[in-house]
């Protein structure tokens, strides 16, 4: 994919910081499992925070790496039918699919920074702070995809389904 210097450098420096966050992000939710099974079945102890941090960080680690993941390219498709098509009837899909997927994760966004809203009131039991910096992780996941979707669009020699096969009708 070819994109714009510049493009590139906001594009690859949110890229590098969502891979970074959820990199700590489950780096902490390891060690907090860890802590508290080592606490529990080792010490015979076990502490409240053990319950409700790893969910925290699970949501997150797992929503932020599907952003970086898709933009990376190592999310599953399935294109052998669209593969059979000319290049320009590729390029008109796969614009039409990624406006599709644009209008998806921003409705997923909103939809979820409405629940995150409702759910600001809402405290976990130990660790008394709002249940909405759990499920925050999912509209900040959207933005990203939503970026990482602008991306592709942006970008001026996308890779298309089948663009080294010359047997493509067309």
């Amino acid at each position: 994919m070819d994109t714009p210097k510049k493009t590139f450098d906001f594009f690859g420096r949110v890229h590098k910081l969502a891979e970074l966050a959820a990199a700590v992000a489950f780096i902490l939710l390891c060690l907090s499992v860890t802590v508290q099974v080592v606490a529990r079945y080792i010490f015979d102890h076990a502490y409240g925070w053990g319950e409700e941090l790893p969910i925290i960080l699970f949501l997150w680690v797992s929503f932020l790496a599907a952003a970086v993941a898709y933009r990376d390219g190592n999310h599953l498709g399935v294109d052998f039918i669209v593969a059979k098509f000319s290049r320009k009837w590729r390029l008109i899909i796969y614009y039409v699919g990624l406006v599709l997927c644009l209008g998806f994760i921003l409705a997923v966004g909103y939809y979820e920074g409405l629940m995150t809203l409702s759910a600001r009131q809402s405290t976990f039991v130990v660790m008394k702070f709002s249940k909405a910096w759990c499920y925050v992780g999912i509209p900040v996941a959207c933005l990203l995809f939503a970026l990482f979707i602008i991306e592709r669009l942006l970008t001026t020699k996308p890779r298309l389904p089948e663009d080294e096969d010359r047997h493509a009708p067309g």
